[in-house]
């Protein structure tokens, strides 16, 4: 059952890396032709519309994953199907009556002016037009059709970066060029791919999946704003206690720290779904308990590669008044480790229907986090941003493991939890005290690293007797030559 886990997300993980691209590739673009001013507008507008998003959404993409494996038949499937992508269009229409007349109030909100306000019009339409286009990528990962899901990704990456080429480097349009490219890709795919959906499924409407799809899918909805809040509610206090020029670093130290989670974003595709199925089946415990320590051990990996990383690759791709940035990335880092453990220990509750423990988890973490800016931040700038960002964090996996732990006690790998954590300590420690000419500095962390990932690969192989095809080749040929 491990193996259809990492095989379904080796392949998620083209498309969903794919996705996640487009701001990579235009970090030295952007860089160059923006300021940091201009980034942390852009960044703060992004934050701004994504909270209105969150309540946009219903929980509906969840809802449909989860009920997907309940419906009993294909046309109760169909029927299912239909009704949820009914009430997202319903949600977006009433959504944009209510949302763009109060556009000058949000520039407001956010900035303390309202000459932004054009930015923000535009992209509240773009945020409600690419509201349709997340169920159909939820419905292939449903249906297992992982190649599909990473061929549309593909292609939205390249609309998106050729139109960020046009208006933000060729035009030189800045902020104008970035909002009105999210635009117009939005609103190509959110149409290709509600064609798609419409004429295989048409538009049923069934009353008796509503109640169950939002019982389920309203929790997630202030689940989702604590969220919003744990990961950007930051940028506001900056923007009110820091420079913008500060405010851009930290958004592109964040934007860093949050690779972290992109591991779990490719594994996410895969690992829901393989959850759900694995619950029922005779020993779904011992598998979920081997894919639980996978997420952490892996998840490990990857924070140290970006602590580790990071700031020989910024000193590469940006221009040096952006090379301060790196200094922001490591407890952004290790905040984003403790978000995707949360996903393996919150697996009890979410198996058992108890979607309202994770949103009071959330809530509680997102109090403190606003408590912890609101102290932090006029203080200590960046700094205070980045720290109550981990503590929160870190609070927030400890609570989602405690209620999961009451409602429907599973057995985790804590030892791969202190592992993980231990080297996670050690690749911050080097990342502080490596300092070497640039591509000596590179070369040393590669290496370390490497070293790092070897030690997590070979505790989960002993402690979950997983067999690594190098190392049983090699103990063959061993064994051969002994004999």
């Amino acid at each position: 059952m491990l193996r259809s886990l990492v095989k379904d997300s080796a392949v998620y993980a083209v498309g969903t890396i794919a996705s996640r691209l487009v701001g990579f590739i235009m970090i030295p673009v952007y860089t160059r032709v923006l300021t940091p001013a201009d980034y942390g507008i852009i960044e703060t507008i992004v934050r701004l519309v994504d909270i209105i998003g969150l309540f946009l959404a219903l929980g509906l993409a969840e809802a449909l994953l989860r009920h997907y494996y309940l419906a009993k038949d294909e046309e109760e499937r169909r029927r299912l199907i239909g009704t949820v992508f009914n009430i997202n269009l319903m949600v977006v229409i009433l959504g944009s009556l209510f949302t763009l007349p109060a556009s000058p109030y949000l520039a407001r909100l956010a900035f303390g002016h309202e000459r932004y306000t054009h930015y923000v019009i535009i992209s509240l339409i773009s945020m409600l037009v690419g509201n349709l286009i997340e169920l159909p990528l939820t419905l292939w990962r449903a249906e297992g059709k992982a190649w599909r899901f990473t061929a549309v990704s593909l292609s939205k990456l390249f609309s998106q970066l050729m139109l960020n080429i046009v208006l933000v480097v060729w035009l030189r349009w800045g902020v104008w060029g970035v909002v009105l490219s999210g635009l117009i890709n939005a609103s190509v795919w959110s149409l290709v791919l509600g064609v798609l959906v419409r004429l295989r499924y048409g538009g049923a409407f069934d009353m008796r999946w509503v109640k169950p799809v939002l019982r389920y899918g309203l929790p997630l909805v202030p689940a989702s704003l604590s969220q919003f809040i744990l990961h950007f509610s930051d940028r506001f206090f900056l923007t009110r206690y820091a420079t913008e020029s500060e405010l851009g670093l930290y958004s592109l130290a964040y934007r860093f720290g949050m690779l972290v989670s992109v591991f779990f974003g490719v594994l996410s595709r895969a690992w829901w779904p393989w959850v759900f199925r694995v619950a029922e089946e005779e020993e779904g415990t011992r598998h979920l308990r081997r894919g639980g320590a996978l997420i952490l051990l892996s998840g490990a990996a990857f924070c140290s590669a970006v602590i580790l990383l990071s700031s020989p690759v910024i000193r590469v791709i940006a221009s040096p008044t952006f090379w301060d940035a790196s200094y922001y990335v490591t407890p952004i880092a290790i905040a984003y480790w403790f978000f995707i453990s949360s996903s393996s220990l919150r697996i009890g509750a979410l198996i058992a229907h108890r979607t309202s423990l994770f949103a009071i988890a959330n809530v509680v973490s997102a109090v403190l986090c606003l408590v912890l800016n609101a102290w932090l931040i006029p203080n200590y700038s960046a700094w205070g941003a980045a720290y109550a960002t981990a503590t929160s964090f870190a609070v927030f996996a400890i609570l989602v493991w405690f209620a999961s732990q009451r409602v429907n006690p599973l057995p985790h790998d804590y030892g791969a939890i202190v592992l993980s954590f231990v080297v996670i300590l050690v690749a911050s420690w080097l990342d502080r005290h490596l300092r070497f000419a640039l591509w000596i500095d590179l070369f040393a962390r590669v290496w370390i690293w490497m070293g790092l990932g070897v030690v997590l690969l070979l505790f989960f192989a002993w402690n979950h007797k997983v067999r690594l095809p190098v190392l049983s080749t090699w103990c063959k040929r061993e064994w051969t030559r002994g004999s």
